[in-house]
């Protein structure tokens, strides 16, 4: 229902603007407007700065997130490449000691014959190819036995060395980082120093 205004009315009990529903009442005065505007607007601005605190926060953790996965990645990957690295040796290791058997084993007549050294060299240069992979052979003979690094192949009774500690080594052991690709083979001292 639409209420017309008369001539003699003040128009205080109807609202300036038509589209303000009956019962409340318009901004009578600029100032009043102006306010009105203003309060509107902060309202406005503390709904954006909460949803921009909203946004900075979720992107944030995103953030870290998506760092903490790249760091796991590389670290899988580093894994990885350490175990194939790892696998490998593991299975060249046979090799070279048999090169190694070979070269200490040279038939007289082949000393110091060209083709003789040249084989020779191999074992060498496989020795430094593994070393620049990071693997380092385990030291054995002289020290004390330990069963984490060392395979006891033989007890011996000797008067020399003490109890434990190893007096040969029969065939070397190698290591990658932490982890154990060998053990060293070792003979260990059975009786105690006189």
């Amino acid at each position: 229902m639409v209420r017309v205004r008369d001539e003699n009315e003040t128009g205080s009990d109807l609202p300036d603007d038509p589209g303000t529903p009956l019962g409340e009442r318009a901004p009578s005065t600029d100032a009043e407007r102006e306010q009105q505007s203003t309060e509107g607007l902060a309202r406005t601005l503390a709904e954006a700065e909460a949803q921009a605190k909203l946004n900075l926060d979720g992107w944030q953790r995103e953030r870290a997130s998506f760092a903490n996965y790249r760091r796991r990645v590389e670290q899988e990957r580093a894994a990885l490449s350490q175990e194939g690295c790892a696998e490998a040796v593991c299975r060249l290791l046979p090799i070279l000691d048999d090169l190694e058997l070979a070269c200490r084993n040279v038939p007289p007549e082949l000393i110091n014959h060209p083709w003789a050294d040249g084989v020779c060299m191999i074992p060498r240069k496989f020795g430094q190819v593994i070393e620049q992979l990071g693997v380092q052979v385990i030291e054995a003979e002289g020290r004390h036995f330990d069963p984490t690094l060392h395979e006891a192949i033989t007890h011996e009774d000797t008067g020399q060395h003490a109890e434990g500690e190893i007096i040969g080594e029969v065939a070397r052991g190698f290591r990658l980082g932490d982890r154990v690709l060998r053990c060293s083979k070792v003979r260990v001292a059975k009786g105690t120093a006189r």
